[in-house]
């Protein structure tokens, strides 16, 4: 079964606050998420290395921590298809350019609701976020279509990283070097296979076409 929801009546939408002055940070404390590092972040997923907070003194400045799993995106750009969207695995707090979605996981897993966000093209600016509809299906069905989403997502990550290496094996194998182009040639078509596969399940999931 499928029921139609509003994207508010399933999640806490919530905008950051202004960053804390120097002194409020420190370096074992709670990170702190803005535009411009989350770009970064979405690089090198190095969350240890962003600026943190010492949430204790909270009362003296404006701070919005929001919980694991939570989805954030970039206030502006969100009519990009290169929209800036990263799932938090630790408590974070979020600047003013953040906005932070909070799923209520008994409606919708936040796996599910990310790869939505991935696919759903916002045309508005980030208040439009409260109205968006969105058809959700049972916890179990959810939970199989994101086991196989996660998988092509997670190979298409270690995409950069394989290909560099597979790039750079002729300079040791002087001997294979035409053999090596051809298998990082075919290596790249097998990407762009799973990132073809990758979209077109997020269409059909998403306009309900994949039951």
């Amino acid at each position: 079964m499928v029921k139609r929801y509003r994207l508010d009546e399933v999640a806490i939408i919530k905008d950051g606050k202004i960053v804390p002055r120097k002194k409020y940070f420190t370096n074992i404390g709670v990170p702190l998420i803005t535009a411009g590092n989350l770009k970064k972040l979405m690089l090198d997923d190095d969350i240890e290395q962003l600026p943190k907070v010492n949430i204790t003194f909270k009362k003296h400045f404006k701070c919005a921590p929001v919980p694991a799993k939570t989805i954030i995106l970039t206030k502006a750009n969100l009519k990009d298809t290169n929209k800036y969207i990263y799932q938090c695995e630790t408590e974070i707090c979020i600047a003013n350019d953040i906005v932070a979605i909070i799923p209520n996981e008994t409606i919708i897993l936040s796996d599910y609701l990310l790869h939505f966000l991935r696919w759903y093209q916002i045309n508005k600016e980030w208040h439009h976020l409260y109205q968006i509809s969105i058809d959700i299906p049972m916890i179990d069905i959810q939970h199989r279509k994101v086991q196989i989403l996660n998988k092509i997502q997670l190979l298409l990550k270690n995409k950069e990283s394989l290909m560099t290496a597979v790039e750079g094996l002729p300079q040791h194998f002087d001997n294979f070097s035409v053999q090596l182009e051809n298998h990082s040639k075919s290596l790249q078509h097998g990407f762009n296979q799973a990132q073809h596969i990758y979209n077109s399940m997020l269409h059909k999931i998403f306009e309900n076409e994949l039951k």
